[in-house]
């Protein structure tokens, strides 16, 4: 293609890129009709997963109150019971997603922790829940220590506390 520059009256020869252009208009467009007329796409209905299921292995105690409770008095706790309602308050009802994701039943935060694996949303992660309860035992029984004879006067304190029902 030719083209003239006015001011000088110079005839240059420049490229034209109306066919090159039209050209490759021409393929997209047959592209397009091509995809379009194939096969529709189906998207199907689907749906999130928010909670998640509890994995048991297998030598792992199942979440309820009795294999709960006779897995803490089994360990030495003191006051299975009320460590139950703890357990229950802290995670509604074994429901919450650290209860599930973490199997931490009490809340656990010690990092230092010998039993726990990781940590997850400030969170202990345990193996199991029975290393979670091993923990908690285990939290409660340092605790325990410094009662006896620091915080209580009376003698033998902690082995009361043990004796209470």
């Amino acid at each position: 293609m030719l083209k003239v520059d006015k001011n000088t009256l110079e005839v240059k020869q420049v490229r034209c890129y109306r066919k090159p252009f039209y050209v490759l208009l021409v393929i997209c467009i047959t592209l397009s009709s091509i995809i379009l007329l194939r096969d529709p796409i189906i998207i199907h209905k689907t749906s999130l997963v928010t909670e998640t299921d509890t994995i048991y292995l297998k030598d792992d105690i199942k979440l309820n109150d009795s294999s709960i409770t006779t897995e803490l008095t089994r360990l030495g706790c003191v006051l299975p019971n009320v460590a139950l309602a703890q357990f229950k308050i802290e995670t509604a009802h074994f429901t919450s997603s650290i209860c599930r994701e973490n199997k931490n039943l009490a809340g656990i935060r010690n990092s230092s922790s010998p039993l726990s694996i990781g940590k997850n949303r400030g969170h202990n992660v345990y193996k199991t829940y029975k290393d979670c309860l091993k923990d908690y035992v285990r939290i409660q029984n340092k605790y325990l220590k410094n009662i006896d004879g620091k915080y209580a006067e009376a003698k033998g304190y902690v082995q009361l506390i043990k004796t209470m029902k």
